[in-house]
């Protein structure tokens, strides 16, 4: 999503959402502070065994206990097996007495295995209280209690998503570069982005994660094939990693190119509209990208520095990216992005950019083709509408203007 669309978001958004659970934050955000006072690291270290588990019943509120039940709200890791927490009083599906449980890689012995955790624990907030990000990565704590524990302690720091799909499905909705590889990097980079946004840095943290569940959804809503393909979006870096610029369009099989808001539905429409926003972001992520590679490859590294992505701030240009010619000489590139392998249903362009591309020059159209995978396909055709286009324009909308009397 580029920043046109999130600005657009946020507008409609925070506001509404911080107005609608204002008292839910402010309760959560008690709980959490207490939860902090209650168990600094001085204090982890010297708990109880039973005043660690979970598995003791609702009237034992121990650390996992509180952690995972009363801060539900702020970020679920509920569901996952409660060997996340390294030890735990229960059952098992293949044994059903009730005894103190544990997972082997952290020792042999309860008393062992029960230190080992402390340890970790202490070690993971210590390692992210002095911002020491390479200790906090390989720490040995799961992931989800990781992550929870993370944000619990340093709420400006880490986001309140933890579930590995999650993390990595906003990353790429939001087209973030980075070279996201464990859960502590995806958290940190979706703080980050948040700190671009006042109006998003002035609220709670938990209404950011709000904000995302309410502007894309969960990474498993999509139900038809088009969102399902959509919703399934590698990591923008994953992406560019696998693009190729190629001089030849793949034939395909035509069929006949949708109609916007076929079905007459507005709630269908809007949710195409957004659908091929998304499309286009990423697509023009990928020729920023490319371009400046390009730039670089052919050792004029000045130029790819100066390469712009204009439509991030400016839509009524006609073109999306401002690049260059080695020479020096600018380049003018309109991105049009697909899901699909081949051109076969066309392309709408409108009637600006089709101006533009008639009175600039090194006009180009930069066909980006199975956007929304790791293998994009990306083709460059210059002046596509001169003399020698291989494309034929088709009106398909005109602008009416009430007729004047007299």
């Amino acid at each position: 999503m580029n920043r046109l669309a999130m600005k657009k978001e946020i507008r409609e958004r925070v506001l509404v959402l911080a107005q609608r659970d204002k008292a839910d934050w402010r309760e959560a955000e008690q709980l959490r502070r207490q939860f902090v006072s209650d168990y600094p690291i001085s204090k982890i270290i010297n708990l109880s065994l039973d005043e660690y588990v979970i598995g003791k019943g609702s009237a034992n509120k121990s650390f996992c206990y509180r952690l995972e039940r009363e801060l539900d709200s702020l970020g679920r890791i509920l569901g996952a097996t409660a060997f996340k927490f390294g030890i735990y009083f229960g059952k098992t599906k293949n044994d059903s007495r009730y005894k103190y449980r544990f997972a082997k890689h952290w020792g042999q012995t309860e008393k062992e295995v029960f230190a080992s955790v402390k340890n970790e624990i202490a070690s993971l907030l210590k390692a992210a209280s002095a911002g020491n990000y390479d200790e906090v990565r390989v720490n040995k704590l799961s992931p989800m209690f990781k992550g929870k524990l993370l944000f619990i302690y340093f709420p400006n720091k880490f986001t309140p998503i933890y579930a590995k799909d999650h993390l990595k499905y906003f990353l790429a909705q939001l087209n973030l570069r980075g070279n996201f590889t464990n859960e502590t990097d995806m958290q940190v980079a979706l703080m980050e982005y948040r700190s671009q946004w006042q109006e998003l840095e002035n609220e709670h943290p938990c209404l950011y994660m709000k904000f995302l569940y309410d502007v894309f959804g969960y990474p498993s809503s999509a139900s038809s094939t088009e969102e399902s393909r959509v919703a399934d979006v590698p990591l923008l870096d994953d992406a560019i990693k696998g693009a190729k610029f190629i001089d030849k369009i793949p034939k395909g099989n035509s069929r006949k190119a949708p109609k916007n808001g076929a079905s007459g539905n507005k709630t269908n429409y809007d949710k195409r509209q957004k659908r091929l926003k998304q499309i286009g972001d990423r697509g023009e992520e990928i020729v920023l990208a490319m371009e400046k590679q390009r730039l670089k490859n052919a050792n004029v590294r000045g130029l790819a520095s100066k390469v712009k992505h204009v439509a991030l701030t400016d839509d009524s240009a006609g073109f999306d990216i401002l690049s260059f010619d080695e020479d020096g000489t600018k380049r003018y590139i309109e991105v049009k992005a697909t899901t699909g392998e081949t051109l076969n249903n066309g392309f709408y362009i409108s009637a600006n950019e089709a101006t533009q591309a008639n009175i600039l020059d090194k006009y180009y159209i930069y066909f980006v083709l199975s956007a929304m995978s790791d293998r994009p396909r990306v083709m460059p055709v210059p002046n596509p509408f001169g003399t020698q286009s291989k494309f034929e324009l088709t009106p398909i909308i005109f602008h009416a203007n009430l007729k004047q009397d007299g």
